[in-house]
């Protein structure tokens, strides 16, 4: 098996057919295409078969891909044995100019922020860097969730981000709201960001089902299983309650003046008491409003739900415990 990546063989496919004056054949893409495996010599008549079925199927989805992405890829047949086809990209294959807008320009940098300390950094501010060059500079607009880092380490995020892309299996410790911390073995589809949240649309292979796990819960390193292009990914991806405009819970927070500024920013003021204000906050996720509130050390505290401010109160009494030694 190559150890190519997948869009470094469709690249390096492009580049073959953009060059060639007639048409190259199948058994010549895949003699000269590096990505694409040989048959070693010496093999035996079912190892033969099953390399030239991997090659088929790789080919016909590079393909598929080349020209889903606008690629002028065609099919030329010899003029003498119909059934010997070729192929050759014609035109250019240049991108077009990009007419990007300083609202673009806003969302590529909230998307550059957040690979920040990611190991796709360097990539992802040369890639911007190059993007906004022609674009007159002005007054970028407000974002909500800027500044928001990923919730996922920094090797977790990198290695499921190229499993998505090369439709590899994942494999991860996953604590969920309501489960024990279990390993899960994933068909990663993709990952989305809702709420300032990172998310990992996929199949769960031991649940038989789709799943969307917060990457925040994911435990120590994701690594992969298996070969690359083990399964096809959905045209679209199934969000489920992520694509709902609304979080599902409420809760009255009470906050100290002049501290809890992003739970203002994000709640309603519903009133006073006792020199706290209070504010009701919208939330997905429990925990996640648990841990801006202790974040505040003493700055804010749960009126109601009676559980969210209990679970706050344990959290708060625990971590002074491991404080005292």
């Amino acid at each position: 098996m190559s150890e190519v990546s997948a869009e470094q063989r469709r690249l390096n496919l492009m580049i073959a057919l953009s060059r060639t004056r007639h048409r190259l054949t199948r058994e010549q893409i895949r003699a000269r295409v590096e990505g694409y495996d040989t048959v070693t010599p010496g093999a035996s008549d079912e190892e033969r078969q099953r390399a030239d079925a991997s090659f088929q199927r790789m080919f016909e989805r590079d393909k598929d891909e080349l020209r889903s992405m606008g690629i002028p890829l065609r099919t030329i047949t010899d003029p003498v044995h119909q059934d010997d086809l070729g192929y050759r990209i014609d035109g250019d294959t240049a991108m077009p100019a990009l007419d990007l807008s300083l609202q673009d320009a806003a969302v590529l940098a909230l998307a550059v922020d957040y690979w920040a300390g990611k190991p796709l950094e360097a990539d992802a501010r040369h890639g911007f860097a190059k993007l906004i060059s022609a674009i007159a500079h002005g007054e970028s607009p407000a974002l909500p969730f800027g500044g928001m880092s990923t919730t996922a380490g920094a090797d977790a995020i990198a290695v499921l981000a190229a499993a998505v892309s090369d439709r590899q299996v994942v494999r991860f410790e996953y604590a969920s709201a309501s489960s024990p911390t279990r390993r899960r073995t994933v068909q990663p589809w993709g990952i989305v960001m809702r709420a300032g949240l990172d998310y990992l649309v996929g199949w769960d292979v031991d649940a038989d089902a789709v799943r969307t796990f917060r990457l925040g819960r994911v435990q120590g390193s994701v690594r992969t299983v298996g070969e690359p292009e083990a399964f096809e990914r959905p045209a679209t991806l199934p969000l489920g309650g992520l694509d709902e405009e609304s979080p599902d819970h409420v809760a009255v927070v009470a906050v100290r003046p002049e501290a809890g500024h992003a739970l203002r920013r994000r709640g309603e003021r519903v009133g006073a008491e006792d020199g706290w204000d209070l504010f009701r906050v919208r939330y997905r996720h429990a925990d996640l409003v648990r841990a801006e509130v202790l974040a505040l050390h003493g700055g804010a505290r749960v009126v109601e739900p009676a559980e969210l401010a209990a679970s706050v109160a344990a959290h708060a009494r625990a971590a002074r415990e491991v404080a005292r030694g």
